[in-house]
């Protein structure tokens, strides 16, 4: 053996163990039974990519904001867990009157009064923009369809609805003292049920829905709204049918900021049958975070939406402990992540048509929220750390 073969064999197998040795998020590429392509992470943890230690703690709870309600509700999350929330989640249409010329002030505007409403008392909003399902009194067919599919929001039947909300958000932002929020057009896009059915009317068409999200971005850049002066979120379902996976419509890392993703424990709640289960982390958050690891290894995670019901057993047993329990391991697991950036809990009791998730009615789960959110990594993040962690 020359030297020259023997040098180059040495150089390749320093090469493949430090390949080996490093912590470089690769994907295996496996194909499914519809020779399909799936890719799995090999390397968890992401150190090359986005990686944060401090994280925020943030809710949705069951209000319109006014800035009566902010000084009211707000607190009352904030005593649960012993500090502030820094991010507060709501949902508004894009049929919502709001962005109609029916609203002509802003102090009443529903879109533009919330944002100035959780801002003025120190938290940044996350707010999802979707569709109505039918009309009502603040859903009106002046701008945009009732319901709206991707396609029709790609194709431009939604435009002034969207020039609305943009100039109100350049309105807002102009303001100036850091102001900005996420947004996150058409949440959970990727639902779709085992039938083949949807979950919301923009669901299940992964080429239209980047067409219609990018849409959206481009009319508030051209309603003067700067890429600093809003962090746009690509917010799909954790769990998908197959072929629906959220990695078929992710619209791309040039025009994401931020990755969220909606993962509940349903436990026995009505809505898991007949395939109920109680969850953790290792179901429920795992999976998804090592997929969007391989997916947008630079782009923070937000655990979009997440709860957890007390429902513990076929017989409809609500076991107080067991949601504590739920709520310290489960924060816990997310406080050592690197990549997620944050979590809104959804406080909601939607016993009647859904599941029980509440935490702030009454002190039942005081104990294990305030246990979960008091591990050290979740912070308050007022929007200049924000900011300087989410540029």
């Amino acid at each position: 053996m020359n030297i020259l073969k023997l040098i180059t064999k040495i150089a390749l197998l320093v090469i493949f163990v430090i390949t080996l040795s490093s912590s470089t998020n690769f994907a295996a590429a496996q194909t499914d039974a519809n020779n399909r392509k799936t890719y799995l992470p090999l390397v968890q943890n992401n150190p090359h990519g986005f990686n944060t230690e401090s994280k925020f703690i943030g809710i949705y709870m069951e209000q319109y904001w006014t800035d009566a309600a902010v000084s009211t509700y707000m607190p009352i999350a904030d005593s649960l867990t012993g500090k502030k929330h820094s991010v507060s989640g709501w949902f508004i249409n894009i049929q919502n009157i709001a962005f109609t010329a029916r609203q002509t002030d802003n102090r009443t505007n529903n879109f533009y009064r919330q944002l100035e409403a959780l801002w003025k008392y120190g938290y940044i909003s996350f707010v999802n923009l979707a569709s109505a399902f039918e009309a009502s009194s603040w859903d009106v067919t002046d701008n945009c369809p009732i319901p709206f599919s991707s396609y029709q929001v790609a194709h431009g039947d939604c435009d002034n609805a969207i020039i609305k909300m943009a100039d109100l958000y350049h309105q807002w932002v102009s303001l100036g003292g850091g102001r900005r929020a996420f947004l996150a057009p058409l949440q959970e896009m990727n639902g779709v049920n085992a039938d083949g059915r949807a979950w919301t009317p923009y669901g299940g068409d992964p080429g239209n829905f980047k067409l219609a999200y990018q849409r959206i971005q481009n009319i508030f850049t051209q309603m003067g709204v700067a890429g600093d002066q809003v962090w746009w979120v690509f917010a799909p379902n954790g769990w998908s049918k197959a072929g629906h996976e959220f990695e078929y419509y992710y619209p791309g890392d040039s025009v994401t900021d931020a990755v969220a993703f909606s993962s509940y424990n349903f436990g026995y709640c009505w809505v898991a049958m007949p395939w109920p289960y109680w969850v953790n982390s290792d179901v429920i958050y795992a999976p998804y975070i090592n997929r969007i690891n391989a997916m947008a290894p630079y782009k923070p995670i937000i655990i979009g939406q997440t709860g957890t019901t007390a429902e513990y057993s076929y017989t409809g047993e609500f076991n107080v402990s067991a949601k504590n329990t739920w709520l310290q391991s489960n924060y816990q697991y997310l406080s050592t992540q690197p990549q997620v950036l944050g979590m809104l809990y959804y406080d909601f009791n939607s016993a009647s048509y859904e599941c029980d998730w509440s935490i702030t009615n009454g002190t039942t789960f005081m104990p294990g929220y305030q246990a979960g959110a008091g591990y050290s990594a979740f912070q308050y993040l007022n929007w200049q750390t924000m900011q300087s962690i989410v540029p």
